[in-house]
């Protein structure tokens, strides 16, 4: 185990695989989230890292980053105590909670597997038999939005835990982004997020073959850049128009939402919406598909697709595009301000120390 702490007892474990450096996905965003709002209510928290993938130099990196972390196995964990144990896992074998010492335990799901199995045409077998394993082992299941607690009674998850609440991700609210008129803009769409087949990373470049956008170019953050979205720009000759980022994080992430006139998010399944809330909290307008978390998230404020089809999303993408200057300032105002009203990380970071302190008072400890 390596550790850059003495101390042993904690308020919270927080458990993942991922950190926010050289962040693999959204799970570093939210642990990053976390880690500020937790730091402001003066939450003591032991971010512990196991099953990962980082290197030498990355472990530095994260120790640096935080005051109490320690990086081990699952059985290390037994070297601390805290009366509340808060898993971000995507990989749950099976004795990942035995060395918790009796801590109550509470699981953030941050995709239903099940979902991202059916959604993206793969076969996940193993992986959603572990999660739902670790799902049936928590005291409590935590998910990030409504949408996620009516898919988990559509798989019928309630029979392994009936005991589900919902807390909805948060960022750090970042500085606003002064409104772009139609003749100060760039030409970029952007696009934000895993290229996967339910996100449609590929609409985005699709839209670039429409005479009335052959002006226009694309950016696009995110990792796993997928054969059929590279397939793409060879057999349309996009290669100049499409600016592939790779994954984004910190000065790289604001470097990109400064750039784009727009966010595209054409997912047929979102569990919560994160890019589309990090765009919204800047002032980015959003064109997005009525799905899931990003209604939650963005309510009447987005360029909705009537579906999920490609003709949709253009549909959407023309209104963004010939949106009244002021009707679109109102649109991007009214996201930042309910983004900042309910989707910060200190919203997040009270709403999780509430369940920590139930399930404390439970087992009879303080927080």
């Amino acid at each position: 185990m390596i550790t850059n702490t003495a101390t042993r007892d904690f308020d919270v474990i927080e458990l993942t695989n991922e950190m926010p450096h050289n962040r693999l996905g959204g799970v570093g965003s939210v642990v990053e989230a976390l880690a500020s709002g937790f730091a402001a209510l003066g939450v003591r928290v032991l971010w512990y890292v196991t099953d990962h993938a980082y290197q030498p130099y990355e472990v530095e990196a994260i120790l640096a980053g935080e005051a109490s972390v320690a990086l081990g196995s699952a059985a290390e964990l037994a070297h601390f105590r805290a009366p509340v144990v808060h898993v971000h896992s995507y990989h749950h074998g099976p004795g990942l909670l035995d060395a918790t010492g009796g801590a109550r335990t509470l699981f953030t799901i941050h995709s239903l597997l099940a979902y991202e199995e059916s959604s993206n045409a793969v076969d996940l077998h193993g992986a959603v038999q572990e999660q739902e394993r670790l799902i049936a082992a928590c005291d409590e299941v935590v998910l990030v939005s409504e949408a996620e607690r009516a898919y988990y009674r559509a798989l019928g998850y309630e029979r392994l835990n009936p005991r589900v609440s919902v807390v909805a991700n948060g960022i750090r609210p970042p500085p606003l982004r002064a409104p772009r008129p139609p003749s100060a803009r760039h030409g970029l769409l952007g696009y934000c997020g895993r290229l996967v087949p339910r996100k449609h990373p590929e609409y985005v470049q699709l839209l670039l073959t429409e005479p009335d956008f052959a002006g226009f170019e694309a950016m696009i953050a995110g990792k796993a850049f997928s054969p059929y979205a590279r397939e793409l720009l060879r057999t349309h000759g996009l290669e100049a128009r499409v600016h592939y980022l790779g994954w984004c994080g910190g000065a790289r992430l604001e470097a990109f939402f400064d750039a784009i006139d727009v966010l595209a998010q054409p997912s047929t399944y979102e569990p919560f919406g994160l890019a589309a809330l990090e765009a919204a909290a800047r002032g980015i307008p959003l064109v997005c598909t009525p799905v899931d978390g990003l209604v939650e998230v963005l309510g009447e404020h987005a360029f909705y697709c009537e579906d999920t089809s490609y003709a949709a999303f253009c549909d959407a993408m023309r209104r963004w595009r010939d949106a009244d200057p002021d009707a679109l300032a109102a649109r991007c105002a009214g996201a930042r301000a309910r983004a900042l009203a309910h989707f910060t990380d200190l919203a997040m970071a009270r709403r999780y120390l509430e369940r920590f302190r139930l399930l404390a008072d439970e087992a009879g400890q303080e927080l």
